[in-house]
Formats: structure tokens, sequence, C-alpha cells
């Protein structure tokens, strides 16, 4: 081949790459599109498993009780609420002897009511990322290594947002915020968990309807103090997310736009669904009297790069002093504490309230 035919078909190959990216670049400007790409719900991994059989996932018999949520705007919500191990090895006959359909009244299962019944018992609301449901893999061991901080004392109460696994509806940012509350007035209002007994935790995805969900929380007449909010592989916006993300950790898909800022512009200006988790999490943090947040990201994350957590601490402490401190300040400022190769935490503490943000080296 000679070096003008290699030319034309090495020009040829960029030119129909080049316009693909186009194509797809608009393609994003569309909010149906972008939701599909955000959420990917239609993601759908079962495995052979069915949701109204936990047992199926490794759960003991009735250490699950499923159960329906709504919501204010129509929707149903598919729930677990997951008891520890600690909490059935003790009622471990009464589990066994448990007889209730999928769809039984939760407040009539055994889980419900020591949950209720316990004025020491936590309950951790899990909030999964996009695709899937409650019952991936991953999250249902996630389930369980949570629980075992205090195998007699933490429930988990985990569910699928509308348009995910058995819940009805499509998802918008609207509608899973909606959810987050839905579930969170659940615990408060129907369980009778008091806030400061709530831990709101958020995966991915799930880490911007918990901040939500921490938002509504801190904005109640009078406001509920939650507990604590741990944001895993957080962002700071969808935008920024979008930005971020890198198909398998090798190919940045919007890097490009990087380098074009007009572009970058129009399309951040036709992003519907925002996610402004740094701006919510910096207002629960400013209303709070009192409040423990944690960001883990790990260095070695493939689809959301552990620096958009460096992100999310720089604005919620700037936003917490008032914006009278800059980046370079904070960081002489903070509490560091190396783990070697474990990883690095840093904290920002202001009284009671703690910022803390926690790189790890390993896992992703």
């Amino acid at each position: 081949m000679d070096a003008t035919g290699a030319y034309h078909r090495i020009t040829v190959c960029l030119s129909a790459v080049s316009g693909i990216w186009i194509l797809g670049m608009l393609l994003c400007s569309i909010p149906w599109f972008q939701r599909q790409m955000l959420y990917l719900h239609w993601v759908k991994i079962w495995w052979g498993f069915k949701l109204d059989r936990p047992e199926t996932f490794g759960f003991l018999k009735s250490q699950v009780a499923p159960f329906r949520i709504p919501t204010n705007d129509g929707e149903r919500l598919y729930a677990w609420l997951i008891a520890p191990l600690g909490i059935y090895a003790r009622h471990v006959e009464s589990f066994q002897k448990e007889k209730a359909g999928p769809f039984a009244d939760v407040k009539e299962r055994l889980a419900f009511q020591l949950l209720a019944q316990d004025p020491e018992a936590r309950l951790v609301i899990y909030f999964h990322g996009n695709t899937a449901t409650i019952g991936q893999g991953r999250r249902t061991e996630e389930y369980r290594v949570l629980s075992s901080g205090a195998s007699d004392k933490i429930f988990i109460l985990t569910f699928d947002y509308r348009g995910f696994g058995h819940s009805t509806g499509t998802p918008t940012e609207a509608g899973c915020v909606n959810d987050a509350i839905a579930v969170l007035d659940w615990a408060l209002n129907e369980a009778h968990i008091p806030a400061d007994r709530i831990v709101l935790l958020g995966h991915s995805l799930g880490t911007a309807v918990a901040s939500a969900a921490a938002q509504y929380a801190i904005n109640l007449d009078p406001p509920s103090q939650i507990a604590g909010v741990v944001i895993c592989a957080g962002f700071s916006d969808a935008k920024n997310a979008f930005l971020s993300y890198s198909v398998g950790g090798v190919l940045p898909v919007f890097a490009p736009l990087k380098l074009m800022p007009w572009l970058s512009a129009w399309l951040g200006r036709r992003v519907k669904d925002t996610w402004k988790s740094a701006d919510r999490l910096a207002e629960v943090v400013q209303k709070s009297r009192k409040i423990r947040m944690t960001m883990v990201h790990a260095t070695g994350d493939i689809v959301m790069p552990f620096h958009q957590s460096n992100e999310l601490f720089y604005r919620i402490v700037e936003s917490v002093s008032g914006h009278k401190v800059t980046r370079t300040e904070i960081d002489k400022m903070k509490e560091s504490i190396d783990l070697g190769d474990g990883g690095v935490v840093d904290s920002w503490i202001d009284g009671e309230r703690i910022i803390r943000k926690e790189i790890v080296y390993h896992g992703g």
C-alpha cells in the first residue's frame, strides 16, 4: 500500500469516528437519551433470581421482608427490609416459622417489629447505583457487610427507584427525588425510627438520590437531623459525571469536550436531570448542627474517577467556611491520616459537623 492510499484510509477512519462521536453528542442533547444513559434502568441483571424470593439471593428464611412503598405521585416502590444476622440468631425459630406472602403488610413481619421495638436499633437506607435491581449480586453482599458492623443492631432498608425492578414508573430526577422522600418518610413516620438513628448510604447514582433525601430531611419543620450520610463513588453533578465517564475506564468518550468549552457549555445547558449533589450536600452541612458526612472512593474506579469525590469534599468545605478559605488553605488546614497502602483519610471538623473523605488505593 502506497503512502497516498494509507493516508486516504486513515482519513476515512478518522472521519467516520468523528461523525459517530458528533452524532453521539447530538443524541446526548436529547433528554430521553440522556436518561437512558444516566439511569440504565433498562439493563436487567436477573441471573435467574426472583426478587420476591429473597432466599434465592442467599438470605435466610424470612430474613428479608419485601414490601411496597407508595410515593406522593402515585408510583409504588419495591423495597426490602433486611434483619441483621445477630437479631436473626436470637429469634431464629420465629423467623423460620413465619409465613407471609411477598406483599404482606410489612408491619406484620417479624423483621419490622424487631426494628420498631428496639430503641437501640439503627437503620441504614441504601440507595443503589444505576442498572439492575436491589438484588444485583454486589449489592446483596454490601447489605451483609453493612449489617456486620453491629450484627444485632443494623437493619438495612433498600429499594428500587421507579422504573427499576418491580417498581412502577420511569426514572427522572424529580421522580427519583420523590422516591427518596417516600422512603425516608416511611422510615420516619411509619417505622417511627428517629432521624438520629438513620444513616443514608448511596453508591454512584445513589449518592445523588441520597443527597436529595438528606436535603429534604434538613428542610423539614422541624428539621430531621439524620445521623450520617455516606457517599460512595459520588459525583458533584450530572454534567461533571458525564464529562468524567469513561467506558471500561479506557475510553473517555466525553473527554474531547474539554477542548471545546463552547460545546461543553451547550450540552451542559441541555442536561435536564442535573443532580447537583455538591450543592445539596453543602446545604445539608450548613443547616445541620451535628452531622457526619463521609465520602469514599477508590483510585481504581473505572466508571467514576475518584477526583469527583475530591471535588465534592472541597465544594462542601468551601460552603461551610463561607467561602473564606481557598482550596490550598483547605489542604493545609484539614486533618489527614496516611493509611499506607490502604489510602488516605482527610477530615474537616467544625464543632459537631464532620466532613470526611477516604480515598482508597485498591478496589473500585
